[in-house]
């Protein structure tokens, strides 16, 4: 019987060992009773030199673009200890300063015969050649961004000189009125890409100036709560006062349905060597959140 055992178990071994993801598996109490070839080489690369057995939270791990260590609590296995499932949460590996490896990792707990939890099991899928490709990306789409602002601002020129003509009939003096709108618009979605590209680059230069980010919230959450009201949305802030510390000043942006300010967000966040992330329930709602390093 033994001896069957230790077949199967050997079996499992080698099919996990055939995959191209990192697998591991922990017990209800969260110690690893599985890992794959391909985890151990994962586990590797977040390994602090001279440390031959890091525990959890001595694995060099940071949120991706940051040098900021993804806490204790928010490391993926510790996550699905605490028995958390979750998808696509993005990690990188390596040392500050390094481009190191990046991984999406998803987490599902594991339940008994009697339904009752036995563990979980969290995979690691090496993304590293994607996010270098939406790098590649981003860089085509600011090259295009910038070469289209040279013929927009010609075209709404031209279209501003036309509308001055006093002679134009005023069905013609309409259209050219929505040929310009829509040419400005096009014109203030090309330069938020730019500025977002910028952003991504990290080639902005950030005008710092002393600032209690206690206070940037509150003030946020005063400017939006009558909006939210008129939403059904209730606002409620639970603030501590935060030292003062030298950050951004204020961008005004607010293009609805490009999705482009949240991205800015980010990108700002980052470059204060920060990390933005959300969690969602459907149904419930989602919690975004901030993090700086308080010296």
């Amino acid at each position: 019987m033994i001896g069957e055992l230790d077949a199967s178990a050997q079996l499992l071994q080698s099919i996990l060992d055939t995959v191209d993801v990192g697998i591991v598996v922990v017990d209800a109490d969260g110690h690893d009773i599985l890992m794959n070839s391909r985890q151990r080489r994962n586990h590797a690369l977040a390994t602090p030199p001279g440390n031959d057995d890091p525990g959890e939270a001595e694995l060099l791990l940071r949120y991706p673009g940051t040098s900021l260590p993804i806490p204790a609590d928010e490391r993926p296995v510790r996550r699905a200890v605490l028995q958390e499932s979750f998808s696509n949460y993005l990690v990188a590996t390596g040392p500050p300063g390094e481009d190191g490896a990046a991984f999406s990792v998803s987490a599902r707990q594991i339940l008994d015969q009697r339904g009752e939890r036995a563990g979980a099991v969290v995979v690691f899928s090496d993304v590293t050649s994607y996010l270098e490709t939406v790098r590649s990306q981003e860089q085509f789409v600011a090259a295009v961004s910038h070469e289209l602002r040279t013929p927009l601002t010609s075209v709404i020129g031209y279209l501003e000189l036309a509308q001055d003509d006093l002679d134009l009939s005023k069905e013609t003096a309409s259209y050219l009125q929505v040929a310009h709108r829509n040419a400005e618009q096009l014109l203030v979605i090309e330069e938020e890409l730019l500025q977002d590209q910028v952003s991504r680059s990290g080639e902005e230069k950030l005008v710092l100036r002393p600032s209690r980010l206690s206070e940037s919230a509150e003030h946020s959450v005063e400017s939006f709560a009558l909006r939210a009201e008129g939403a059904g949305i209730a606002l409620i802030s639970d603030l501590q006062p935060t030292p003062e510390m030298p950050v951004d000043t204020a961008r005004n942006s607010d293009i609805p349905g490009h999705g482009i300010g949240l991205s800015l967000t980010r990108r700002i966040v980052v470059s204060h060597n920060g990390q933005i992330s959300v969690r969602s329930q459907p149904g419930e709602g989602s919690t975004f959140r901030i993090r700086f390093a308080v010296e």
